[in-house]
């Protein structure tokens, strides 16, 4: 899934004309787990893979596909470039997102602990807040400190509803599923599965809805 409540239009400096259209189809390849199909049309390109729209999908590729050294280059590089602007938390994020997925929960936390940082810095808008609580809460997951994953999934729903974030909601009610499963509480999981059901079908996240509606079935 592209950077959860970081729509291409509000992450990105937006292409115009072909490459704007060949953005989306990036992005809807990314959503479907499509990798390969998607850094082929980047590669095809060249003016939208140099910029900062297509590095942010490149380094989301390679963070997806194993190469998070590569990816830990091509988002090390968006931050410099935009140290001490609005858009640094974003690149941040990305590189806390990068440690979790090679599997360093703890070297994650501290780039969320300064993503934080930066967007109180900003103003703690309630959308950014949110995303950072999900991703926050996905590290002590692995952690396996549950009570504190349980207080970011609060407060990531808590933020998505304020902002009217149904992306973001839809991924922490099913986070919290899941954590409800985990304590062994099936009836509390399927309550939060359907309404991340409800949110995703209001974000019109298709893919998200028959991952969403497989777990259902099976509690």
């Amino acid at each position: 899934m592209r950077p959860p409540g970081f729509a291409v239009k509000d992450s990105f400096l937006p292409p115009s004309g072909v490459s704007w259209g060949m953005l989306q189809d990036v992005w809807l390849a990314i959503d479907e787990r499509r990798y390969g199909q998607a850094e082929a049309l980047l590669g095809a390109n060249d003016d939208l893979r140099v910029g900062r729209a297509g590095q942010m999908a490149l380094g989301y590729i390679y963070a997806h596909t194993g190469r998070c050294g590569e990816a830990r280059r091509v988002f090390g590089e968006l931050r410099e470039q935009h140290r001490g602007d609005d858009w640094e938390h974003i690149a941040v994020h990305q590189l806390g997102r990068v440690e979790r997925l090679a599997g360093q929960p703890e070297a994650a936390l501290k780039f969320f602990e300064e993503e934080r940082a930066l967007i109180r810095a900003q103003g703690e808008e309630a959308h950014k807040l949110a995303v950072n609580a999900l991703e926050t809460a996905q590290c002590f997951l692995k952690l396996g400190r549950l009570a504190d994953a349980r207080r970011e999934l609060d407060l990531s729903v808590e933020a998505a509803r304020t902002h009217d974030d149904p992306e973001t909601l839809g991924r922490a009610e099913r986070a919290l599923a899941d954590l409800s499963l985990s304590e062994g509480h099936p009836q509390a999981a399927r309550l939060h599965y359907e309404r991340a059901l409800v949110a995703f079908r209001e974000s019109e996240d298709e893919f998200a809805v028959r991952e969403t509606e497989a777990l259902l079935g099976n509690v």
